[in-house]
């Protein structure tokens, strides 16, 4: 009896688990067939979209909008997908025809109420559908709670030359950003659609030098009129970071009249500044300073040392004479072993 009802038990089991792994293999199955036939449907809307933006049929226009309008989630990904391949006249016609097919209002709408992954996506994605909806909607989305939806906001009206300027809520919440990737991606975006909004926040000796120096770094690679007046105007700042921006971007501009700063930096007494002006003097080959890298060599710090060194090697053929020379006459001492590795870095990355 009691072995029969053990028996009995198993074969419940094993009816059981069978049950539950074809029911698995069927969704399984299920779930494929559904992928794929999305797959299949996405790369044949993909097609008929790119063929559209090329002839402009009105048919053609009539069927993609009806697809559009079947799934706005694979609509909004496609959109945004095409608006990076076309440009023109073509890119124009699209977010026309995405615009009556709803996706720029779905797009404000889950910017307005979404959850925060569909903020940040509609944040980035309003960029392709401009309008006064879309202004007003990015404009309160800069007040989001969440700093990455903030910024993308902000960043895409900068692109779509919305007035926004960086008002003290804005500054406030770069100022806290721990990420300073982020803070150069929002100020670069800035500095090049709307640079003049940079130029307060860089010379305001009040804001934080994060800040102030991530701006500046951001409209030196936008090379402005007024530029090396600029980051000239900074060189005496009580601030080492915003110094070694200061050293750090002439060695980018590499206009002549910057020689004076650099050469001065060689002995700021901040190691940080001498670090960076030594770089500047090895990216922009200036020889006639090659006298003070050599007295860098012998500084207290290892790194101004070794950035030094780095520099005299880029220096040509006479900075890595005067390298090896130190290493035969001063042998183990700090300025020939300095010497020595900076040399042996030059031959392994040749």
């Amino acid at each position: 009896m009691f072995l029969t009802l053990i028996w009995e038990i198993s074969l419940g089991l094993a009816a059981l688990s069978l049950a539950t792994m074809t029911i698995l293999i069927a969704l399984r199955l299920r779930s494929v067939s559904r992928l794929r036939g999305e797959t299949e449907r996405r790369e044949a809307l993909l097609a008929e979209m790119l063929e559209w933006t090329e002839t402009g049929y009105a048919s053609q226009a009539s069927a993609i909008k009806k697809a559009l309008l079947q799934d706005p989630r694979l609509a909004t990904d496609l959109i945004i997908e095409v608006f990076e391949i076309v440009r023109g006249e073509s890119q124009q016609r699209l977010a026309s025809l995405a615009e009556s097919a709803g996706i720029g209002d779905r797009l404000r709408r889950d910017l307005a109420k979404g959850p925060f992954r569909s903020r940040l996506a509609a944040a980035e994605g309003l960029a392709w559908f401009p309008s006064a909806a879309t202004v007003d909607t990015l404009k309160k989305a800069v007040l989001d709670a969440h700093d990455d939806v903030s910024f993308t906001a902000a960043t895409t009206l900068s692109t779509l030359g919305s007035d926004l300027i960086f008002d003290e809520v804005l500054i406030a919440r770069l100022a806290r950003v721990n990420s300073s990737r982020r803070i150069e991606l929002v100020l670069a975006q800035f500095a090049q659609t709307r640079p003049e909004a940079l130029l307060d926040l860089v010379v305001d000796a009040g804001r934080s030098d994060r800040l102030r120096t991530a701006g500046l770094d951001a409209l030196t690679q936008t090379g402005i009129e007024g530029l090396l007046e600029l980051i000239l105007s900074l060189e005496q700042s009580r601030s080492t970071d915003m110094r070694v921006a200061v050293a750090r971007n002439l060695g980018i501009l590499g206009h002549p009249d910057g020689h004076g700063t650099i050469a001065r930096y060689l002995s700021d007494d901040r190691w940080k500044v001498r670090c960076k002006a030594a770089e500047a003097v090895g990216r922009l080959g200036l020889i006639d300073l090659g006298p003070q890298l050599c007295d860098l060599l012998l500084d207290d710090n290892w790194w101004v040392r070794h950035r030094a060194g780095e520099a005299m090697a880029k220096l040509g053929d006479l900075g890595i004479s005067a390298l090896q020379e130190m290493v035969t006459l001063a042998g183990q001492t700090a300025l020939g072993q300095t010497a020595e590795h900076v040399l042996a870095e030059r031959r392994r990355s040749a």
